[in-house]
């Protein structure tokens, strides 16, 4: 096995590309994380997996988990991403959490169960994250240890004989955590606490039991968010209601305006009321309290990043979230009757999309 001492705060980009040679190469790359010391392979080198289980002696029933670099490609490898999760995901990725997912079409099939389940993370290490991001490839990750023994928490803690089928170790110092990650299934709108980990049982039962917030963003909020909130109102379980806030706002919304004619109208013809709706202005505190806002345009989520940076991640255009196309939904103000039925039926078609995605069917 050969060692390379890397800064764990800065790694030396020579010694990342090292890395990333071995692991393009279909070798296995130890490394320290935010919970212990790891291996990384291509998840999609079915050999390179296969080395792994069978250095590690892992059970074929335990999946390897993994690593993605941006909370935003979550939407891409889960089929269903309940509100909860998402909740999840904004308070302690990048860190010590692994979620469970159903799996989308994409997922590696090398990470994928027989119950089309799929374990993902975001460390918040900046050995692996550099890994990732540098990679451009899909990291499958386990614990550097034999299966059923201590996890490493420092290089010289993995074991002799398993280092002997380690191509490359990435020696960053100690694990900064020195706990596994907390493991909780999140593939229905219910999630479930699997494994015990840094993060203990009392805050995921608290994030579970608080209200989710979702948020949806237009330009004046008398049009397209609007027809996003009432539909998503209408269409959301009724047992489930009292559980979630529904709202919109504009970005350049001029507070108390009511809605158009013709939105009124195109919503009536659904049965929808609102006439009592009066628009709201984007404010940064709506945006920090929001699970997941969902916007109509590229500008819209450009503009809400720049209030409110750390909203990156649960910001999405409604139809990339929904139905999984980065496509906009053009303002049909100003515009045609028929224009104002093209946009609610966009809107319609997407709103049924995230009931799917929260798994809310």
């Amino acid at each position: 096995m050969k060692t390379i001492r890397i800064s764990p705060t800065c790694p030396e980009e020579d010694k990342i590309e090292e890395g990333i040679r071995v692991i393009k190469n279909g070798g296995l790359v130890a490394f320290p994380t935010d919970t212990v010391y790891g291996l990384g392979v291509d998840a999609e080198r079915s050999d390179a997996v296969e080395r792994l289980y069978q250095l590690k002696k892992r059970p074929r029933e335990k999946p390897l988990i993994l690593f993605l670099a941006k909370k935003e490609e979550i939407v891409d490898f889960a089929e269903i991403v309940p509100l909860l999760a998402q909740r999840l995901m904004n308070r302690f990725w990048p860190g010590p959490l692994t979620l469970i997912f159903k799996a989308s079409e994409i997922s590696p099939p090398t990470l994928t169960s027989d119950e089309r389940e799929v374990a993902i993370r975001i460390p918040s290490h900046p050995i692996p994250q550099k890994l990732i991001e540098k990679n451009k490839i899909l990291l499958a990750t386990t614990s550097a240890n034999f299966s059923g023994e201590p996890n490493p928490l420092r290089a010289n803690e993995i074991n002799i004989h398993l280092a002997e089928g380690i191509d490359l170790l990435l020696d960053g110092g100690e694990a900064l955590l020195g706990e596994e990650s907390t493991v909780v299934r999140a593939t229905s709108s219910q999630i479930e606490l699997i494994r015990d980990g840094w993060l203990p049982r009392e805050v995921i039962d608290e994030e579970g039991e608080a209200k989710g917030d979702i948020l949806f963003v237009c330009t004046g909020n008398t049009c397209r968010s609007l027809m996003a909130e009432a539909l998503l109102g209408k269409l959301w379980p009724a047992g489930e209601r009292d559980k979630v806030k529904i709202h919109s706002a504009g970005i350049a919304a001029l507070e108390g305006s009511p809605p158009g004619k013709m939105t009124l109208e195109v919503l009536r013809k659904k049965g929808v009321d609102s006439y009592s709706h009066r628009s709201s202005r984007l404010e940064r505190e709506a945006l920090r309290m929001a699970d997941l806002v969902l916007v109509m345009e590229k500008e819209h989520k450009r503009a809400i990043l720049g209030i409110h940076p750390p909203a990156r991640g649960k910001v999405f255009l409604l139809k990339e979230f929904a139905r999984g196309l980065k496509e906009e939904i053009p303002d049909p103000v100003g515009g045609s009757q028929e224009s104002y039925r093209k946009c609610l039926k966009e809107i319609e078609e997407s709103i049924e999309g995230i009931i799917r995605k929260l798994g809310l069917e």
